[in-house]
């Protein structure tokens, strides 16, 4: 079993199982209810599908559904905001290899998108160098699945990433 926190929310990646967190929240409570969660989770069979979008749908279509069922975070978001035509919103960019997973997973649900990454390129210094190298860091990505993280330093990806943000 394992528990992680998907969308804020409590998550079992076997069963599909999750809990919404209210925030703000102490570090106490917090920690009991993972530490719950998690014990309610620990015998859970492994039963849960990871969702994917119907390529058959449109890019409208295909991003509301994104939007309510992909795996969101802060720096996918904005990719999400940018390209759905919206000019009010926080703007944050990946990070590290874990935040990039969640880009490259609305850009699997939403291929057509890939090709408008060059929109992101004004938000900030550290978008403009992350779009310029997307290929390089997709490559870098994919690769570390493949070998299931087993050669990341080799790879190098997060260090790369620090130099294209800082």
């Amino acid at each position: 079993m394992a528990t992680i926190i998907k969308n804020e929310k409590l998550f079992c990646t076997c069963c599909g199982g999750e809990f919404t967190l209210n925030y703000p929240i102490s570090l106490d409570d917090y920690s009991r209810k993972v530490n719950q969660f998690t014990e309610l989770h620990k015998d859970c069979k492994q039963t849960y599908i990871e969702p994917v979008a119907d390529q058959s749908k449109g890019i409208k279509e295909k991003a509301l559904w994104w939007i309510a069922n992909g795996n969101v975070g802060m720096s996918s978001k904005t990719i999400w905001n940018c390209l759905i035509g919206n000019t009010d919103y926080r703007i944050s960019h990946p990070y590290d290899p874990d935040d990039f997973s969640r880009c490259y997973q609305l850009l699997e649900a939403i291929p057509e998108w890939r090709g408008e990454l060059d929109k992101l390129k004004p938000l900030s210094r550290a978008w403009n160098n992350l779009v310029e190298n997307w290929d390089n860091l997709t490559k870098m990505f994919e690769e570390n699945q493949q070998t299931d993280w087993k050669n990341k330093e080799k790879i190098g990806m997060y260090e790369f990433m620090q130099e294209l943000i800082n």
